[in-house]
């Protein structure tokens, strides 16, 4: 209902809009994902409660949305994205990804402000869009470190360039609340994050591009299942160490980006550090294609990993539970990907993809939730979709 409602608002605007000053576009991904390995449920990520074993799922990345642009001036305008799709907690409801007004000085200046996508990745701010990106999904080695996207706040932006080279400077501050389930315990935990500042860099030209970025915040997180049943039973050094109350979070991201005749080359490292339970974690990828014509054939290999051991040195009968906490977190795995795009015209592609998952963690991996009891086997997905944007 809320999705057709801002539908009706868009067309509405865009019957009153002169001078073409709203412009609207509809994008989705239709398609299907097959686990062949019962012992796991393959998911879109280590929160999602739904997908597929030994099954074709057709939730994992399937996505419509709406992205709007309505210019009051030639500085001022304002852009939001709406979106629907099967959520983390097995709900199909539709929400507004981000919405914020521009006002850009049309020379090096851009100021944001309202509900903004956050800096990480070089595909943060279209990462809904499947036809703008070259895989089905980016790999979730890197694109799964951090729990949110979005927040609310003001954004700048500086843009330059020198000789051949461009350059453009990012800074965001703002704070989010945002719920997320934990499978394993049947649990929601309600996080809230605040003084979150980060800054990204990008430097490059035609060919090549180089990015880094840095985010920084007070995160905290109220459950009462691991407040009664974990941390108040613990000595006040370990709820010191491992309680997530007003605990610093940091994020901090590299890539390097090729695009030269028909090959292509992408690789992005990246590195989430919270002191709390919620332990730190570092990953990264590297892809390669190659334009022919019509159709991109492409290899990724991605890999995660802990940063710190997963466990108690010494696990007793009073700090069990926190011991099982610890073991829940760790995601390490590594995939290898085969796939294609194929352009069908300007307005739609089909991709397909070969994906296998090696799980390191006791629970699985980043994407592979155990079905029962824990086999560290690997698992192969075939991936399907046709994106669309008009």
């Amino acid at each position: 209902m809320k999705f057709i409602l801002i539908l009706a608002l868009f067309f509405a605007l865009n019957l009153h809009a002169e001078n073409g000053k709203l412009d609207t576009k509809f994008f989705g991904t239709l398609g299907g994902v097959y686990n062949d390995n019962s012992d796991y449920t393959f998911t879109k990520g280590p929160h999602s409660g739904y997908g597929s074993s030994k099954d074709v799922n057709a939730y994992i990345d399937s996505i419509l949305g709406l992205q709007a642009t309505y210019e009051f001036n030639d500085n001022l305008s304002f852009i939001g994205q709406g979106i629907i799709k099967k959520d983390d907690f097995g709900d199909i409801n539709p929400s507004i990804d981000w919405g914020y007004l521009k006002y850009d000085s049309n020379e090096n200046f851009i100021f944001k402000i309202g509900r903004i996508k956050l800096p990480y990745y070089k595909n943060s701010n279209n990462n809904n869009i499947g036809y703008s990106k070259l895989m089905i999904r980016e790999p979730i080695e890197v694109y799964g470190l951090m729990p949110l996207h979005t927040y609310n706040g003001v954004e700048f932006i500086y843009s330059n360039i020198i000789d051949k080279y461009f350059y453009t400077l990012q800074g965001s501050y703002g704070q989010e609340k945002f719920d997320i389930p934990i499978q394993t315990l049947n649990e929601k935990f309600k996080n809230e994050i605040k003084d979150l500042k980060a800054i990204n860099f990008t430097f490059g030209n035609d060919v090549i591009e180089a990015r880094a970025s840095y985010l920084h915040g007070k995160i905290s997180t109220e459950n009462q299942f691991i407040d009664d049943n974990i941390f108040s039973s613990l000595s006040q050094n370990l709820r010191n160490k491992y309680e997530m109350k007003d605990k610093n979070a940091e994020y901090f991201g590299l890539g390097l980006f090729i695009d030269y005749n028909n090959f292509i080359f992408s690789s992005e490292y990246g590195k989430r550090k919270v002191d709390s339970f919620y332990l730190g974690t570092s990953g990264y990828y590297t892809t390669f294609g190659y334009r022919f014509g019509s159709i991109i054939p492409y290899f990724t290999y991605a890999k995660v990993k802990m940063d710190k051991n997963t466990s108690l040195n010494t696990v007793t009968a009073d700090n069990f539970m926190l011991n099982e906490l610890l073991k829940i977190q760790n995601v390490s795995q590594d995939t290898k990907t085969v796939g294609f795009k194929y352009h069908i015209n300007q307005n739609m592609d089909l991709k397909f993809e070969y994906q296998r998952i090696r799980p390191k963690g006791v629970n699985g991996g980043f994407n592979l939730n155990p079905t029962g009891d824990y086999e560290n086997s690997n698992s192969n997905i075939y991936s399907f979709v046709i994106d669309f944007v008009f």
